[in-house]
């Protein structure tokens, strides 16, 4: 080792040891003022679910807080924090959890359960050495649906409002086809696709569901119930033909609830503490946000190295990403921008701090361009160091190939994914300027210059056209499957064409490598990276970099990367504020999973 290195050595040990002795004097004066103030100590800690869930904080602006109508979202990362801090608390018994009508997806849902199983493992830490009563985690239930009884269900103690009904009906989904009611208007959409599965362009191509699109929920319904059922089974201890016979049933009034052993406590919100203590000695309640800083705080020893975050959600778009603080639906949804994008992980790459990557992705897709240069600036990351992707919500078609470079993917149970195929289309308007009897006249140079104008459908040269570049871009997201997930190129129809799966059905097809949360994926990164899973490696969210990156050489990484050539890809023009997926659908092969297809919330 050079005397360069070990002088390296020798400061970062020095930083360490100053870092540690700070935060033994930081976590002594929060203790002491704990105990100064303890009386201000509630017996449980309120949580209050109201809003969106997030899995982690947005990058926002400073001034977002100060804009009408702007709420930060709700996020698991700092629900996981909390919940660690009351564990950690020798005198709090435990958490309440308020549920008033939050956004809450089935994959949210289990993520929120396994924080609460985890709960359990940190509260045993830290207190059963010392024979302290186990925490409770007790929630309020103002509305009983799916997703949100699927979390309830991991908590100790349920209780729900005199007028609230048990509703976990099932699972419904009414999808609509547009096709005969444009063609009285003289529109017409034109598809070129793969596969009957691949279904993006369906509400507005196809007058009636096809049996594919049918086969298709069902197997997603299979799924997601089964996952339901199992989580009521799990929490509730009843058998699953009692449940099935149960959500059959369904709505229930909350005393017949009650009867059923679904919940186990009928009361307001202001009736708890006494449910929690006595009438003569009511257990203390206080919100989190309240008491946090009373909460009592051990030095966390930090390892010199980092996992490094980069959340990549919304439609796959090229140029920049955008998001907006509140919702606003005339300019359109959050997106991911390639050029954005690629300027994170450039940083990454640089980034000596960073041991490994998680990628976060909550995508159905996009631009099929733009994907690919995602695709390639995480393969490029991947050779340098470990990429391990997280998938939300959805994390299909684009969201899915983008996942691919990654050495491990994790996905919930309830996560839709796959949807691997392409599709192609634009609407045909000829009709529609001949019932208004508008004329319009085209001139143009060259034999497809008018590929993508909506005045025709594709027809004889142009389709064959059309028809062998989406072939050719099916090909290559196959081919990128077949080498990111070790799978034989020759069997991959049968689990692609464009059909869409659920995690837990995913992992059977060897498409994603665990089901889990967020921590699973920390979990893993740590392991590839050699660094320990015992919470000293600090998880550091990976900004857009201010000064942007050129691409490095990758020459060195050809052998590794198992590549010839780089690929050749052009500039794309910024795309216009409105009309964006109009110009995609037009213009540019997509990945993109239905927007229609179910959704449990």
């Amino acid at each position: 080792m050079s005397f360069k290195d070990q002088l390296f050595n020798v400061m970062q040990q020095i930083t360490r040891a100053i870092g540690a002795g700070w935060q033994q004097l930081l976590c002594g004066l929060a203790n002491t003022r704990r105990r100064i103030f303890r009386k201000r100590l509630a017996d449980y800690a309120v949580l209050v679910l109201d809003r969106e869930i997030d899995e982690r904080p947005p990058a926002t602006p400073w001034w977002y807080s100060y804009l009408p109508g702007y709420k930060a979202p709700v996020t698991l990362e700092s629900i996981s924090h909390a919940l660690q801090q009351v564990a950690g608390d020798p005198d709090t018994k435990g958490v309440v959890f308020l549920f008033k009508s939050p956004a809450l997806s089935l994959a949210q849902a289990q993520s929120l359960a396994a924080l609460f199983a985890r709960f359990r493992v940190w509260d045993e830490l830290y207190n059963r050495p010392q024979h302290r009563p186990a925490k409770q985690i007790v929630v309020h239930l103002e509305q009983i649906n799916g997703a949100a009884y699927v979390v309830a269900c991991a908590a100790d103690k349920i209780m729900a409002t005199p007028l609230t009904n048990w509703e976990v009906l099932g699972l419904y989904s009414a999808p609509t086809f547009l096709k005969t009611t444009l063609a009285r208007l003289g529109i017409a959409m034109d598809v070129v696709k793969i596969a009957p599965w691949k279904t993006a362009a369906d509400t507005f191509s196809c007058a009636e569901m096809s049996p594919e699109y049918a086969a298709q929920i069902r197997w997603l319904f299979d799924s997601w119930y089964n996952d339901i059922v199992d989580a009521i089974h799990k929490g509730r201890k009843l058998d699953r033909a009692t449940i099935e016979t149960l959500i059959d049933g369904a709505p229930w009034t909350a005393q017949q609830a009650l009867s059923h052993g679904l919940i186990d406590e009928i009361g307001y919100e202001d009736e708890i503490p006494t449910r929690l203590g006595t009438p003569e000695n009511p257990a203390t309640l206080q919100l989190y946000s309240r008491v946090q800083n009373l909460l009592w705080r051990r030095p966390r020893r930090r390892h010199p190295q980092a996992i490094g975050v980069i959340s990549l959600l919304g439609a796959i778009m090229p140029g920049d990403s955008r998001s907006f603080p509140i919702p606003l639906p005339l300019l359109g949804e959050r997106t991911i921008g390639s050029n954005t994008a690629q300027q994170q992980v450039r940083a990454a790459r640089q980034d000596d701090q960073l041991a490994a990557v998680v990628v976060h992705v909550d995508s159905r897709g996009g631009s099929a361009l733009a994907s690919d240069l995602i695709w390639r600036e995480l393969s490029l990351l991947n050779a340098t160091k470990p990429v391990v992707v997280y998938m939300g919500d959805v994390a299909a078609s684009g969201g899915y190939y983008i996942a691919i470079p990654g050495r491990k993917i994790v996905a919930q149970r309830a996560t839709l994914t796959g949807s691997i195929g392409v599709i192609i289309s634009k609407p045909v308007t000829e009709g529609a300027y001949q019932k208004v009897e508008a004329r319009r006249y085209a001139i143009g140079r060259g034999d497809h210059a008018g590929l993508y104008q909506d005045d025709h459908a594709w027809a004889g040269e142009e389709r064959e056209k059309i028809e062998a570049t989406v072939r050719h871009t099916y090909h290559e997201f196959k081919q990128r499957v077949a080498e990111g997930r070790a799978l034989a190129y020759e069997g991959l129809d049968d689990i692609c064409n464009g059909r869409v799966w659920t995690g837990a059905q995913a992992l059977e097809h060897g498409l994603v490598d665990a089901v889990g949360d967020f921590q699973i994926a920390i979990d893993l990164a740590c392991q590839l990276a050699n660094l320990p899973i015992d919470g000293t490696v600090e998880v550091l969210d990976l900004p857009t970099p201010k000064r942007s990156t050129l691409a490095e050489p990758a020459a060195a990484l050809q052998s590794w990367l198992g590549l010839d050539r780089a690929a050749q890809l052009g500039q794309l023009a910024e795309v216009a504020l409105h009309g964006e997926w109009a110009r995609l659908l037009g213009h540019e092969q997509i990945w993109l999973i239905a927007e229609h297809l179910p959704k449990i919330k």
